[in-house]
Formats: structure tokens, C-alpha cells, sequence
């Protein structure tokens, strides 16, 4: 299989579905997700709505500038939070936001992706993981 560098190929375009978090409490949450990956000039940008079941919600906009072959420089705001790579249709990002650790997975599969994370403190400061299934979404 050949490797195309810097690029997110077919994780690019916009997706609907649902996920679920697990804590290290035992509690767990299902939830809705909007979210589009797309490309820009040096590198792309992932932007996501989770709509949890308890009626709360959280959105955020991540900016992935590539740095070297097939490893991108993680933004928000314009600043630097931390470090991913995309192989072969799969990407992997992990970054720290002041004392918390946050890790995410995206696979791409035959109709979407399939998304996994962790974090080491929710909002609870709980240790959280988390598990997402999103199709893509014509528009």
C-alpha cells in the first residue's frame, strides 16, 4: 500500500453520529456528534459539536499544520497544544491543555469514520475514554 504524505484524504468532508464515554467511576454518557475535517493551505482542521444526552455540550476547532512527512503541529487559537500524524488513511493526535492529557484516534471505514480518545481528567477529574461511530454526510 502506498503512503500519500500530508494529506487526510478520505477523512476530509462532514459527518453525523454518536458516542460514548466511559469514566474511571464507572459512569458513562451517550452523546450526538457533528463534525467536519477539512484542508487548508499548510495542513487541515477538524471542527466537532458533541451534543450529550444530560442536554449539555461542547464544541471545539483544532487546527493540524503539517511539520515534517505525515506528522502535523497541533493549534487551537493559534497556538501550539500539540503533535498527530496521518498514515494511511489514519491519523492520531495527542495534546495538553494546562494539567490535562488529551489523546484521539480517527479510522476511516467503508461509509465514515470510527473515532477513539481518552483524556485524563474530564470534568469531573475523572480519567474518561471514549468511543465514536460518524457517517459522512452528503450536503
Amino acid at each position: 500500500m502506498s503512503k500519500q504524505e500530508n494529506t487526510i484524504g478520505k477523512m476530509s468532508g462532514n459527518y453525523e453520529g454518536s458516542g460514548t464515554w466511559y469514566d474511571s467511576t464507572g459512569k458513562s454518557m451517550n452523546y450526538s456528534v457533528v463534525q467536519a475535517n477539512r484542508a487548508s493551505g499548510d495542513g487541515f482542521e477538524m471542527e466537532f459539536k458533541h451534543n450529550f444526552d444530560d442536554g449539555t455540550a461542547t464544541d471545539a476547532h483544532f487546527a493540524m499544520k503539517w511539520i515534517a512527512p505525515f506528522i502535523f503541529r497541533l493549534e487551537s487559537f493559534d497556538k501550539p497544544i500539540g503533535n498527530g500524524y496521518c498514515i494511511n488513511e489514519y491519523c492520531h493526535y495527542h495534546m495538553k491543555i494546562g494539567e490535562t492529557f488529551v489523546e484521539a484516534a480517527y479510522r476511516t471505514t467503508a461509509d465514515g469514520l470510527e473515532v477513539f480518545g481518552s483524556s485524563t481528567r474530564n470534568a469531573e477529574g475523572n480519567y474518561i475514554a471514549w468511543h465514536e461511530n460518524l457517517r459522512r454526510k452528503e450536503l
